[in-house]
């Protein structure tokens, strides 16, 4: 699609050109909720171009602009108007299927569920034999899992873009969607999505399935109002485990930290460990859980999509051509990219690195304050892409909200690093990033270094466990209900904490 004309078809009168292709069933990532604040929704007419926006100025290049681009979400779209799509494909993002723990090999999950389900029933309606979906909900990506309910063997995986994206990056841009009357269409958006990959797996319509996500994905999936999600004292409406048509509905804590968290706590055995235990899954939300068999504590921290390539100024997902590895020396930069073509942007990983590798050439100072030479344009890491003073101060206020949100959360148990067992990081981004780099950044302890354990998608893990044994729902809604939540804007010592941990570390 990306190249190709796309031509507004009649009724788009009085819509933007984001809402004219979403109507024509185009997708396009709306990382702002259609704010014109993230700058990655461009398109280019072939002709007759609408005058530029004021975000349209602020945001894109004038040779840009004289090339006819502009930004679709700010763009007033009219009949038989012609453009091309020119931001990023994120149909071809990498998503993260697998999930290990220390000990057993990677992508050995369905082997060792097999040991474990031998003999045992799937959900109600199901039978030995038959297959189920296993399915984890992510804001930004979906992954759905085969599995064999007999005997818990993976019969297949297939991953996808979650297509609500249109109305937003995070879960606030999309229950202010869903407020604003949106919710039919974010929900029908995520059930195409999942019949899409439902079809690709070859499972019947009527499958059983087993949701595994965020709260806020669950209520959307549901056409559960969201008023009550955004706004203090933050109540869901059900986030108890229940049936929804012809899914079974993992359990979640609370409006932000969902039954993903839960799946993630089991799959690791959390629940059923002697020593103390801490998972943290690095996403938009930076949800998070410390304990063990005895107690359970969980919080959420706003980290911001920095570390999935938003709000970056050539941040995109992990799509072909994104930078996810940077080394410098004597100011110049060497790359790998993903698929090994061209730069088009950065990703996640590379964020991270870039970061870490301008800390150690002493490009930028403790503050985050880029050099004299690279203060303006910014620091080029590749032909056509830049890291920014501005893009350093959206890693810091990131790392800032997790490492913050780990430190009151461990505290808030009674506990300290030497008596953690194990750190879990769930999640892509967790699985990927080079652990020295992060904690060189300050964004985990390096106290905890030689325990840290990348899990990969411990959310899919649960729902795929559950989807074979009765007893991990049982284990699920169990851990659900004794688990406490820790309000983190409400500490004092989290707000200390987050300043504190602004700045960077010193780099040996």
């Amino acid at each position: 699609m990306r190249g190709d004309w796309i031509e507004l078809k009649a009724g788009c009168a009085g819509k933007s050109v984001m809402e004219a292709l979403q109507g024509q069933g185009v997708y396009m990532a709306g990382n702002c909720g259609s704010n014109g604040t993230c700058g990655k929704c461009r398109v280019r007419f072939l002709s007759d171009a609408p005058d530029p926006s004021a975000a349209d100025l602020k945001l894109l290049p004038s040779d840009a602009i004289a090339r006819g681009e502009r930004l679709a979400c700010k763009a007033q779209a009219a009949e038989g108007m012609r453009l091309a799509l020119i931001a990023p494909d994120e149909n071809a993002m990498k998503v993260e299927s697998s999930f290990s723990m220390p000990s057993m090999p990677e992508n050995a999950l369905s082997e060792k569920l097999s040991e474990k389900a031998a003999g045992h029933a799937g959900p109600a309606g199901t039978l030995p034999g038959q297959a189920v979906a296993a399915v984890d909900i992510g804001t930004t990506t979906i992954v759905m899992s085969a599995v064999e309910t007999g005997t818990g063997r993976i019969l297949g995986t297939v991953t996808g873009i979650n297509h609500q994206r249109a109305w937003g990056a995070d879960v606030i841009s999309r229950m202010e969607a869903s407020n604003q009357g949106k919710g039919g269409e974010l929900q029908q958006s995520i059930l195409t999505d999942l019949d899409e990959l439902r079809e690709r797996l070859g499972l019947p319509a009527d499958v059983h399935m087993l949701i595994s996500g965020n709260t806020t994905m669950e209520h959307l999936l549901q056409g559960l109002p969201c008023r009550t999600l955004g706004v203090a004292p933050y109540i869901p409406v059900d986030i108890s485990l229940h049936e929804y048509k012809n899914m079974t509905i993992l359990p979640g804590i609370s409006t932000f930290v969902g039954a993903d968290i839960v799946s993630g706590i089991v799959a690791c055995g959390m629940d059923r460990s002697e020593e103390i235990c801490l998972l943290v899954d690095l996403g938009t939300n930076g949800e998070m859980a410390i304990g063990n068999r005895d107690r359970i504590l969980s919080a959420s921290t706003a980290a911001g999509p920095a570390f999935e390539g938003g709000n970056i100024s050539c941040g995109i997902p992990g799509i072909p051509g994104a930078v996810c590895s940077v080394e410098i020396e004597d100011g110049e930069a060497r790359v790998q990219t993903i698929g090994g073509g061209p730069a088009a942007g950065i990703c996640g990983t590379g964020v991270l690195e870039v970061v870490y590798e301008l800390l150690k050439e002493e490009l930028i100072d403790e503050t985050g304050l880029l050099e004299d030479d690279y203060f303006d344009d910014g620091f080029p890491v590749a032909e056509g892409v830049v890291f920014t003073g501005k893009d350093v101060r959206e890693v810091q206020l990131a790392k800032s909200a997790v490492r913050a949100g780990m430190e009151v959360l461990i505290e808030a148990y009674g506990t300290d690093y030497d008596h953690i067992g194990k750190l879990y990081l769930a999640g892509g981004f967790g699985q990927k990033i080079d652990l020295k780099k992060a904690v060189g950044i300050g964004l985990l302890p390096e106290e905890l270094l030689d325990r840290m354990y990348p899990v990969g998608n411990s959310s899919l893990a649960g729902a795929v466990m559950a989807a074979c044994d009765p007893a991990i729902l049982e284990r699920m809604a169990e851990t659900a209900r004794k688990s406490e939540e820790t309000a983190l804007a409400e500490s004092p010592l989290f707000s200390d904490l987050y300043m504190d941990h602004m700045f960077f570390p010193e780099q040996d």
